[in-house]
C-alpha cells in the first residue's frame, strides 16, 4: 500500500514541477510579448517625431520621395484650420488674429488686445463637404506611408 501511495505522491511532485515550470515559460513569454509591444510604441512614437521634424523643417523643400505627403499633410492642416474657424463661426465666436483670444462674432475689435477682428465667411455646405473629402484624401494617403514605410522595415529586418 505504500508503494501506491509513493507512486501517488511522485506523480503529483511530478506533474506539478510540469505546471510549474510551464507558469514560468507562459510568464516569461507574455513579459517578452509587453517588452516587445513597448518597444514597437517607441519605434511608432520616435517616426511619428522623425516625421513630424522632417514636414517642420523641409515642408517647403521637400525631397521628391515625399514631396506628395508633405503637400497632403499641408493641405489637410489647412482644412482642418478651416473646420475650426467654421466650428468657432456656429458657435458666435471669432478667434483674434492678434493674440488668440475667443471673442463674440458681433465684436468689431479683441476684448483682450483691441485689434481689429476679421468676420469670417458664411459656410458653404458645399465648401464643408470638399474639405471632408481632403481630409479623409490625406488620412488615407498617411495610412498609405505608414503600411510603405513598415513594409520597407520589415523587409530590411528580413535581409538582416
Amino acid at each position: 500500500m505504500n508503494e501506491v501511495f509513493e507512486k501517488i505522491t511522485k506523480t503529483f511532485t511530478d506533474t506539478g514541477k510540469v505546471v510549474t515550470e510551464k507558469t514560468k515559460q507562459v510568464s516569461e513569454t507574455a513579459k517578452l510579448h509587453a517588452k516587445i509591444s513597448s518597444s514597437e510604441n517607441t519605434i511608432s512614437t520616435n517616426y511619428t517625431t522623425l516625421g513630424k521634424y522632417y514636414y517642420e523643417t523641409y515642408k517647403a523643400n521637400p525631397d521628391e520621395a515625399v514631396a506628395a505627403a508633405c503637400g497632403e499633410i499641408t493641405a489637410a492642416m489647412e482644412a482642418i484650420e478651416e473646420m475650426k474657424a467654421q466650428i468657432l463661426s456656429l458657435k458666435g465666436i471669432v478667434k483674434c488674429d492678434a493674440c488668440g483670444a475667443e471673442c463674440p462674432i458681433e465684436n468689431n475689435f479683441c476684448g483682450k488686445c483691441g485689434a481689429v477682428l476679421e468676420k469670417p465667411e458664411p459656410i458653404v455646405e458645399e465648401a464643408v463637404e470638399a474639405i471632408e473629402v481632403e481630409v479623409v484624401e490625406a488620412v488615407e494617403a498617411e495610412e498609405a506611408i505608414e503600411e510603405a514605410i513598415a513594409e520597407e522595415i520589415a523587409e530590411e529586418t528580413v535581409e538582416e
